[in-house]
Formats: structure tokens, C-alpha cells, sequence
């Protein structure tokens, strides 16, 4: 661990990568220039405390965790920039001396690099391209226009701004040897809204089963929000869960895809993954030929059962597995679908634990 003031890191930085998971939000991201108004004098120094960071090369580093207070800072440059445009040689010699030290490594090549959900917007913003509407009420967008207003209302000096930041340090931890995901999981796991997704791509591509976890997305890419709650649903079944949550859905892909691992290949793991997933569709969209069935399916659906869907595929892995017969299958979907008519006539949420535990007992039965 080193202490180091974050401009001058910036500085001495030649590349900097946000990992591809990391989104840019409102919560983090730093208003420098409020600190300016808490120590006007700048006499004392700031800790914004630690910085995650993998070092790939000299100069060269994957940001693990503290993505936003480097982007504010870039933001903060930049703010400076284009207030200070076009009023004076001195100031337009300044500007390039900014862009060259803090923004580029090279006349045309950015020094901090975003996941692909910022990046487009980053480089619009950095290179003065011109936005959209939706473009303007980005968070990223937004922590600038704040900067240009509290420069040119407030009169702020860029001698002012500069002493300010000399002023502010951070703590650089390096994570050699260490899970950058699993790290940053930790980090921020329970304190923001992670893209539980973008970290089981990084998963996937890690066991080298991404192409496969590519389908499966591909075959949801209509409705996302299906996907997870083909996965939500998948997971109640294999942990039995009583309450689920879904920040953690990279957590639980994670702990039941290292489980499986250790009996089966993981591409054995994602072909089964993908079989539910496939019936998990046919579910929701109705996908079926058997007309008996199809028929059940679209009365839970009119009966609002989507809470039984979880169930529902449960049984029809054990019939598509031949697990169990047609005939079963259908009397199953027929008796749930009589629940959920009782549910909606009685309007009180019957408990459905106590309809499975009898559904499993007549599987049992009949088998």
C-alpha cells in the first residue's frame, strides 16, 4: 500500500481500464469542488481513501475498485478545460498541458478506459461530441454540468482548483494474486446495484464456457428481464430457497456452478443450464406442442402462477427426462392451476409449500 496524491497518480498514469462489470452511478461518483468550500484556505489534506488496482504493466492498471473517484477527477479536468476555452494564450497553453498530463497519452488516445456501458459516452464527452438528451441525464453527464455551473458561477480560479487537488490523497492497495471479481464482488456486494450478468459473463469466460452462456442470453435477448428470472427461478429449485434475492445472483450461479465442477465438467454444468433454460422458455412463451399441456400452461398463466414457475420447471426437466409420465405432467399443471383459481377466488395468498408437498407426495405415488 502506497499514499499518493491522486493527480499526480493521474499524472504518472499512461493507461488506466475500468473492469468490464464496473457501471458508472450517481452514488459514487465525487463532487470535488464541494471540498473546496469546506476548506477554502486548502490547509489541510483529504483521504478518499483506498484504490484498488491491478498493475499490468509500467504505468499500466485495471482499476479493481475507486472507478469513480478517478472519473470525477477526469470529469473535473476536463470542466476546467472548457470553461477556460477560448479566453487566453496562457489558458489554451494550459488546457493542452491538462489534456497531455491527465486526459491523453497520446494526441488522440484516452488515458482511462470504461466498461463498454460508459465508454461511448465517456469519449463523447472527453473529445466535446455532441450528446444526445438521453446522453445529458447520465450521471457522468450530469457531475459535469454541475462542475461548469460552480466554475463560472462561483468565479472559481484553475490556480484554485489545482492547489485543492494537490491537497487530495488516496491509499493504493495492488491485488496481485487475487480475484479482481471476486474482489470487486466483495467490495460492493450490499452497498450498490452491481450487473449481475456482466459478472457471470467474467465467470463464464474465466471456465471457459462463455460461448455456451452466450446462447442462453442470446435466446432471451427480447425480454432480458426473462433471463433472470429463468436463473431466479432455477436457483429456488437447486437451494430450495424460501426468499430470494436478487443481488445475488452472481453469487448463487457461482456457488452452484463450483459445486456441480467438482462431479461434472463445467461444460457437462452449462448443457444443463441451458436444457432449463430452453424449458424455462417454452414455459414462459408458451413454446409447446403437446396441445393437453399447452392448454394447463395458458390457465396458470390467465391465473396469474407465475410463482409457480419454479416448481413448474422442476417437474418438467423430470418430464422432459421421462422422470415421469405425460399423464402425471399434465395432472400436475391441472391441480396447480385449480390452486391458483381457489387463490384468486378466495383472495388470500395460500401458502403454495403446502400444495407442493403434495404434489411431490402424489409424484411419489404414482412412480
Amino acid at each position: 500500500m502506497r499514499v499518493v496524491n491522486l493527480l499526480e497518480f493521474l499524472n504518472n498514469t499512461l493507461d488506466l481500464s475500468a473492469l468490464d462489470y464496473a457501471r458508472c452511478d450517481n452514488r459514487d461518483l465525487v463532487n470535488f469542488l464541494n471540498l473546496m468550500t469546506a476548506d477554502e484556505q486548502f490547509t489541510h489534506s483529504i483521504d478518499l481513501g483506498l484504490i484498488f488496482l491491478e498493475q499490468r504493466n509500467t504505468g499500466k492498471y485495471i482499476i479493481v475498485d475507486g472507478l469513480s473517484r478517478i472519473l470525477s477527477l477526469c470529469l473535473l479536468l476536463h470542466a476546467v478545460c472548457e470553461c477556460y476555452k477560448k479566453t487566453t494564450e496562457r489558458n489554451e497553453k494550459a488546457i493542452k498541458t491538462i489534456r497531455k498530463k491527465y486526459l491523453y497519452t497520446s494526441s488522440t488516445k484516452i488515458k482511462l478506459h470504461l466498461s463498454k456501458n460508459d465508454a461511448d459516452l465517456y469519449v463523447k464527452i472527453i473529445n466535446g461530441e455532441r450528446l444526445s438528451g438521453h446522453e445529458k441525464q447520465k450521471p457522468m453527464f450530469l457531475l459535469l454540468h454541475n462542475f461548469w455551473t460552480q466554475i463560472k458561477e462561483d468565479n472559481l480560479r484553475a490556480a484554485d482548483i489545482f492547489k485543492m487537488l494537490q491537497k487530495i490523497n488516496v491509499t493504493l492497495v495492488e491485488t496481485e494474486g487475487v480475484s479482481n471479481r471476486n474482489l470487486y464482488y466483495k467490495l460492493n456486494s450490499g452497498s450498490r446495484k452491481l450487473n449481475q450478468l456482466a459478472l457471470i459473463d467474467d465467470y463464464m469466460a474465466e471456465n471457459k464456457v462463455l460461448p455456451a452462456w452466450e446462447e442462453i442470453k442470446e435466446s432471451y435477448k427480447v425480454n432480458k428481464n426473462d433471463l433472470t428470472r429463468f436463473l431466479k427461478d432455477f436457483f429456488i429449485t437447486k437451494f430450495n430457497f424460501k426468499q430470494y434475492d436478487e443481488e445475488r445472483l452472481y453469487e448463487n450461479f457461482v456457488n452452484y456452478f463450483e459445486t456441480m465442477k467438482q462431479y461434472i465438467k463445467p461444460a457437462i454444468v452449462m448443457k444443463n443450464i441451458k436444457r432449463a433454460s430452453e424449458l424455462y422458455y417454452n414455459i414462459l412463451n408458451l413454446d409447446i406442442n403437446n396441445e393437453e399441456i399447452k392448454k394447463a400452461l395458458i390457465n396458470i398463466k390467465r391465473h396469474d402462477g407465475e410463482d409457480t414457475y419454479a416448481y413448474i420447471l422442476n417437474v418438467y426437466d423430470d418430464f422432459y427426462s421421462n422422470s415421469i409420465s405425460e399423464s402425471i405432467f399434465i395432472e400436475i399443471l391441472n391441480t396447480i392451476d385449480e390452486y391458483l383459481k381457489n387463490r384468486q377466488n378466495s383472495g388470500k395468498n395460500i401458502d403454495f409449500n403446502e400444495l407442493i408437498q403434495y404434489l411431490n407426495a402424489f409424484i411419489t405415488f404414482k412412480q
